[in-house]
């Protein structure tokens, strides 16, 4: 596609919006970079993009724009992180609204199944990132939390009593490692196809595939900018005593994703470069890790990166 500036592609988080809230909304700034130095970037890598917009003979960005009307944010330095909490720990701030103190627990590694640390509370740490335990000789990475299935790593529906934090010792252990996730059909939000919500037509914007029980081959990311990735999407409808005539959509992903977490969003996209995104919803679960696969040994070239600005794989 012709977007000049992927870094501002905010459609991971607007994946969750419903599809009517867009019906009387424009992005007027969609077509336009954000500083002359994206948009040089973009030219430089991408010469049709350049050639696209020859009719404006120099394309300006929008800090130029902004410099233009006189506006006082025009040079204000990019807001990164969570802009609201500032320079506050982000553990203490999220403790300040919780219920209750969160329990501490035990780090746990995954491959010895020794205790080799203590936390302040599970609800700390989310699976991928950095344990930074106290006295650790290794660096250590979280690779799951709680006591459900598979040691509390696959599943949102484990004994949440337990405080255990799993972790592993390398940023691509394959504890980390899975290519398929599943989402309640019901909770996901599909906006990208056309239809009428309001005339009561609830599966408008679902691919028709998916409802004659077929699958579909689309794009996917599960973290913010994170590079698409190829995927095959079904769902299936499963009947027991607690849970009559729920659907899941299972993704089954191309190449070995890190870190998919339960509770975060997976966003799924269509046409050339992901241009479509079809809706998002929250991860259920995630399917079994490479490690209690028994593949251990997957090469760094055959793992998807796990961000826009992860260096790791090269």
């Amino acid at each position: 596609s012709d977007l000049p500036d992927r870094s501002k592609d905010q459609s991971y988080f607007l994946s969750g919006v419903k599809s009517e809230a867009f019906r009387n909304v424009i992005f007027p700034l969609g077509h336009l970079a954000k500083s002359q130095t994206t948009l040089d970037n973009t030219i430089r890598n991408n010469p049709h993009h350049h050639d696209s917009n020859s009719s404006n003979h120099q394309q300006q960005s929008v800090r130029e724009l902004a410099h233009e009307a006189n506006i006082p944010t025009a040079s204000k330095r990019d807001s990164m992180g969570i802009c609201f909490i500032g320079k506050r720990n982000f553990g203490n701030f999220v403790s300040q609204y919780l219920p209750e103190p969160a329990p501490p627990g035990n780090f746990v590694d995954v491959d010895t199944g020794e205790v080799v640390g203590r936390h302040e509370g599970a609800m700390h740490y989310t699976v991928g990132q950095g344990a930074k335990i106290s006295g650790a000789t290794v660096r250590y990475f979280v690779c799951g939390k709680g006591g459900g299935g598979s040691f509390g790593r696959n599943t949102t529906e484990g004994d949440t009593s337990n405080t255990t934090v799993f972790v592993c010792d390398n940023t691509h252990h394959p504890a980390l490692y899975t290519d398929e996730l599943f989402v309640d059909f019901d909770s996901f939000n599909w906006i990208g196809l056309g239809g009428n919500e309001s005339i009561g037509d609830r599966d408008c914007h679902i691919p028709h595939p998916l409802l004659e029980g077929q699958s579909i081959k689309l794009l996917a990311r599960t973290r913010h900018l994170q590079p698409l990735v190829s995927c095959t999407v079904t769902w299936k409808q499963y009947h027991d005593g607690h849970h009559h005539g729920r659907r899941n959509l299972i993704v089954h992903f191309d190449k070995p994703m890190r870190a998919i977490t339960p509770g975060q969003i997976v966003a799924l996209y269509a046409g050339n470069d992901g241009l479509i995104c079809l809706g998002g919803g929250p991860i259920k679960g995630r399917g079994a890790s490479f490690m209690d696969r028994g593949i251990l040994d997957t090469a760094l070239s055959e793992l998807h990166p796990s961000g826009h600005n992860d260096l790791s794989l090269s």
